[in-house]
């Protein structure tokens, strides 16, 4: 029920005129009062009344209660803006039937806002997800681009006073300045204020043990608090409103210690002004400078962590030479490329999005993005990604992806997913946190009655409470875990190693057991055809039987067989509409005839005989036509260089090797052998790598599976952590957890050592934290520790912590 009049008489109403939904002070011209379910509610416009009835009328009208505001207002241009659908269109990412958008949203203060957009979001129909990342204020939408627009989803947080933009490099980097900029600003401004504190504050300290003219005092001290009036309420501003939210939650925080020592030595200082007794405004002023400087270099850890996803980001040029409608040259925002366009690229450039090219030769530095340090020679139908360079002669390339879903965005979007999912130990250091805030309080609340009825020469009450306050405020508690798995995931991505978030790299720091797939991942995935027998005598008639069945398909062994066709300089028809059954083979029905081109397995199932001496003693790929049986091809992929060391490395860290292949078991079990794997299980179906994995964890086993193909998709999923390598299917690497984005199998002992001592350090950081606390709290409370040496201690535990987790980037170098 809502009744709304354009207050005349702001007067009239008793409550303070801020706005209900911004926080903002209300000019008396633009009051805008609505009794809203009785109550008489000020907003100081008709967006704001307009996003509280939306957010009220959605049933989230908890967000009032919950967000932790340091600043009043919104964004600029909040309510007002008109979205072009066709534009946003550029941005959105297909993905089957579904559509992925990502953009950044000015305005985000806190949790709850992040909540409250995630919900309003979910609830438009045709929208699947609505995911929104904190620290960098990106949202990622999938959606159903037939039932909503993205021009609907951008209305729907603009109606809130949010307001959205296409997420873009720049726009990346703009929140991490706007952010950096205002932290600089606050710290900048306690810093110089603290500084002139401190010359009066010594003036006094020497006055009271000198004596000092009562006068010369007063004015001192007048000065003093002059100079920590702005420190307290414009620099620490943000933590009395955290703490302030925290009160009215009643979820005390890191901000809640904060507030509290900070305001009980500003306002004992204020009294003491009054009555003539000692002030302690230094403290105060000190508190805030000190944890401001903590927080400064946190903020400076994090970007640092943010680096590797960066310099990705830069690899890719932001304007594109593209082709009019008359076949004339023109350049345009690499960002808007779509799927067909064509493009050139001239010696020296980088390739903006991926693609295949059309016409030209030329050699590619694929570094970027394989680590690969020679360059290779590319020709027409071959792929390039986006961020290699081309070296030698212009090429022209039909894009095959958009911008916002290039093998640069892809990696850059796995990056900031890991650090946005918070691992498990950090979980429990948020429990932790919430129980030991409210502990603290009521110590520092003892501490004070304690000095109060047992008073003690130099032994101030109130200072010693706010000490416990301060050296208590558990914020190395709070950046152990998270800056460590930042530090560590932007690491890794620089070294080509993905986690898809905190929480795997703490599972792969405990993995005890790894399953290894066969072909493309252990081996070289490029058999090679050793030898052709055809029942009829005729091999080269059997090799381009299999070759037009198997010319569309990615399998190393198609490949082989394809390659082995050319070398033969021979030609083939490829068959169409050829169905691919995982683990197994190829089947395609030709003049109502079933083709059937695969393992020994398949042709079984349909009841086709394989002569005795036919039965294989290496990788096979048979043929069969109908339930005649027509021959088989055979191939050999060699292992690949760094195979047997990288087995040999697991086993040294006490890791045991599993081998899971589709192949045969003659053919498992001889490179088994050769690399020393301890088990293997061949001839398995994707379901049964599957059930195999599952089985090794019902009895204990923590597993890792490393595979590359379709058929290792389940297995990878159903391993506590699915790792796959660049180079494989999409379906694979959509289903890991870890991914190499350089098929170099010595990355992915780097990835157990980085997660390994990931691991150690937040074990190290949450030692120290608590150590910290547990051995400072005493001595506060008995008076021992000034409030302002107490700042100084919780700031350099931050450090320590930070500086500690900062040690990753240099072990990875």
């Amino acid at each position: 029920m809502s009744r709304l009049s354009q207050a005349q008489n702001p007067n009239s109403v008793d409550s303070p005129q801020t706005c209900v939904h911004c926080g903002l002070a209300i000019p008396p011209s633009d009051l805008v009062v609505d009794e809203i379910d009785g109550q008489l509610l000020h907003f100081c416009c008709q967006g704001c009344r307009g996003a509280y009835l939306i957010i009220t009328g959605s049933g989230l009208g908890r967000f009032y209660e919950q967000r932790e505001w340091n600043e009043p207002g919104l964004s600029s241009g909040a309510f007002n803006s008109v979205y072009d659908n066709e534009y946003l269109l550029r941005f959105v990412t297909q993905q089957q039937e579904q559509a992925e958008l990502s953009f950044v949203l000015e305005g985000l203060r806190c949790a709850s806002c992040v909540w409250l957009n995630e919900k309003i979001l979910s609830r438009l129909p045709g929208v699947a997800d609505a995911r929104v990342n904190y620290g960098t204020h990106r949202a990622r939408v999938r959606f159903d681009p037939k039932v909503v627009t993205p021009g609907q989803l951008f209305e729907a947080v603009t109606r809130l006073g949010y307001q959205p933009r296409p997420f873009t490099r720049d726009s990346s980097h703009d929140a991490f300045d706007r952010e950096r900029r205002s932290l600089l600003i606050r710290f900048g401004t306690a810093f110089f204020l603290s500084m002139q504190l401190m010359g009066y504050s010594l003036a006094l300290y020497a006055g009271y043990f000198q004596g000092i003219d009562p006068a010369a005092r007063s004015l001192l001290q007048a000065f003093a608090a002059l100079v920590t009036t702005p420190v307290v309420f414009y620099s620490g501003w943000p933590f009395l409103v955290g703490g302030w939210r925290s009160l009215i939650n009643r979820s005390a925080s890191m901000d809640s210690l904060i507030a509290l020592g900070v305001l009980a030595s500003y306002g004992a200082s204020m009294t003491a002004l009054w009555s003539g007794g000692e002030v302690y405004f230094d403290t105060a002023a000190m508190i805030v400078t000190l944890i401001l400087a903590g927080r400064l270099f946190e903020n400076a850890a994090r970007r640092r962590a943010a680096s590797g996803v960066d310099r990705l980001m830069h690899l890719t040029p932001e304007l594109a030479w593209t082709f009019d409608e008359y076949g004339e040259l023109i350049q345009i925002d690499s960002h808007l490329l779509q799927p067909g366009e064509r493009v050139r690229v001239l010696p020296g450039e980088r390739f903006a999005t991926d693609g295949f090219i059309l016409d030209g030769r030329s050699e590619v530095d694929f570094s970027a993005a394989t680590g690969e340090p020679l360059p290779q020679l590319k020709q027409r139908g071959d792929e390039v990604l986006a961020g290699t360079l081309n070296l030698l002669s212009p090429l022209t390339v039909q894009v095959t992806q958009p911008a916002t879903n290039s093998f640069v965005a892809r990696v850059a979007r796995l990056v900031e997913e890991a650090q946005a999912r918070r691992a498990p130990i950090q979980r429990l250091a948020d429990r932790v946190a919430s129980i030991f805030v409210p502990l603290v309080i009521l110590v520092a609340g003892l501490t004070w009655l304690y000095w109060s009825l047992y008073p003690a020469e130099a032994i101030s009450p109130l200072l010693a409470a706010v000490a416990v306050l301060v050296i208590a405020c558990p914020c190395a508690l709070g950046l152990a875990t998270p800056t460590a798995i930042l530090v560590a995931s932007g690491t890794a991505a620089a070294r080509g190693i993905l986690f898809r978030g905190g929480d795997i790299l703490e599972t792969t720091g405990r993995l005890d057991h790894v399953c290894f797939d066969k072909t493309g991942t252990l081996t070289s995935g490029s058999p090679v055809v050793t030898k052709i027998f055809a029942c009829d005598g005729q091999p080269d008639v059997l090799l381009q039987m299999v070759a037009a069945i198997a010319w569309e398909s990615s399998h190393p062994l198609a490949i082989g067989i394809c390659q082995e066709l050319r070398k033969r300089s021979l030609t083939v028809e490829p068959l169409a509409e050829v169905r691919t059954i995982p683990g197994r083979g190829l089947v395609v029905d030709e003049g109502g005839t079933a083709w059937l081109a695969g393992s020994s397995r398949l042709l079984r199932e349909h009841g086709i005989v394989i002569p005795t001496e036919n039965e294989e003693t290496a990788t096979a790929v048979h043929l069969a036509a109908g339930d005649r049986y027509l021959g088989h091809i055979l191939l050999e992929d060699a292992p690949r260089p760094q195979a047997k060391h990288l087995v040999g490395e697991m086993k040294r860290s006490g890791i045991r090797t599993t081998l899971l292949t589709g192949d045969t078991k003659r053919a498992g079990e001889q490179l088994a052998s050769d690399l020393g794997i301890d088990d293997v299980w061949a001839e398995l179906t994707p379901q049964q790598k599957s059930a195999q994995i599952i089985e090794l964890q019902n009895h204990g086993a923590r597993v890792l599976m490393v595979g590359d193909g379709i058929n290792d998709a389940p297995a990878l999923t159903a391993a506590d952590v699915g790792c796959a390598m660049v180079g494989g299917t999409d379906i694979a690497l959509d289903s890991a957890d870890l991914v190499l984005t350089r098929p170099e199998l010595p990355r992915l002992t780097e990835a157990l050592n980085i997660a390994r001592q990931t691991l150690r350090v937040i074990r190290q950081n949450l030692f120290w934290a608590f150590v910290y606390n547990l051995a400072a709290l005493p001595l506060a409370a008995s008076g021992q520790l000034a409030p302002i040496h107490a700042a100084a201690a919780m700031a350099l535990s931050s450090i320590c912590v930070i500086g500690n987790s900062l040690r990753l980037g240099q072990k990875a170098l």
